[in-house]
């Protein structure tokens, strides 16, 4: 159902950039050099170009993923010393990259000609390719760059924040939005439980372990949000819980499955 959605989608934006950033609207280069001509002279480049973005883009998108990454780790390191740290699961840093890899490595490849290569070869061959595919292909790409990937790397930003300190005597919760992160102390502990995962909507259940904590003024913390989905919890990260709480190991299915607290039965 979603591979359908996408081909429409897709189907439907090629149609308005047909229509709304033809091909007859971008001004032809002087000489006005006929389509079959430039196919001769651009026949081979275009696998060149081609192979360039393809380059262009993996560089671009492992190296902000690599970056974000590193900007994440250095939020999380900043506050002090901290016996776990946990980060948020790798997966939410790869959508600007990819997204910004897809609409960039043409302009990227197109400037890079220009800068250090035949500039009028590069314009002249951005007007082929334009003319090839019946629409403004790089304008449609800035406009993707403005309306997708900018906000994307504006909300992918505001998560660099993220992530949990556990210290010696309390856990260090930073979340979205650079807001002040949350302090949760061991002494206020008063229930641990470990968790498989979580289910679907089908009741299906998703393996993604941790640990669900209690406390005493009615809060909840969870390391299941936190991380790559995993099967198990590190035996290290529990031990230093129940020593730090003092409280036994309870299991539960799911957070769900654990009673608040406070809701016992009413009277």
């Amino acid at each position: 159902m979603s591979g359908l959605f996408t081909i429409i989608a897709v189907s439907f934006v090629f149609t308005l950039a047909r229509r709304y950033m033809s091909a007859a609207s971008v001004k032809a280069p002087p000489g006005r050099p006929s389509l079959a001509d430039l196919e001769k002279r651009f026949g081979n480049t275009q696998w060149i170009v081609g192979i360039s973005m393809l380059v262009v883009g993996v560089l671009f998108a492992i190296s902000t993923h690599a970056a974000l990454v590193l900007l994440n780790r250095y939020f999380s390191t900043k506050d002090g010393p901290a016996e776990f740290r946990l980060w948020q699961q790798n997966a939410i840093w790869w959508f600007f990259p990819g997204f910004g890899a897809l609409a960039l490595s043409w302009e990227i490849v197109m400037q890079f000609w220009s800068d250090f290569g035949n500039r009028e070869e590069a314009h002249l061959y951005n007007y082929w390719s334009i003319q090839k595919s019946g629409f403004d292909a790089p304008k449609l790409l800035r406009w993707m760059a403005i309306v997708v990937v900018l906000p994307i790397g504006l909300l992918t930003v505001l998560a660099l924040p993220m992530h949990a300190e556990l210290r010696q005597d309390d856990i260090h919760d930073c979340g979205y939005a650079f807001t002040p992160c949350h302090v949760y102390r061991y002494v206020d502990a008063r229930r641990m439980t470990m968790i498989e995962g979580f289910r679907t909507r089908d009741g299906k259940l998703t393996r993604r372990a941790g640990i669900v904590i209690d406390f005493s003024d009615g809060r909840r913390w969870t390391s299941a949000n936190i991380g790559d989905f995993s099967n198990t919890v590190d035996p290290a990260f529990a031990n230093f819980l129940a020593k730090r709480t003092q409280l036994p190991l309870n299991h539960a299915q799911t957070e769900a499955d654990i009673p608040r607290p406070n809701s016992g039965p009413q009277p």
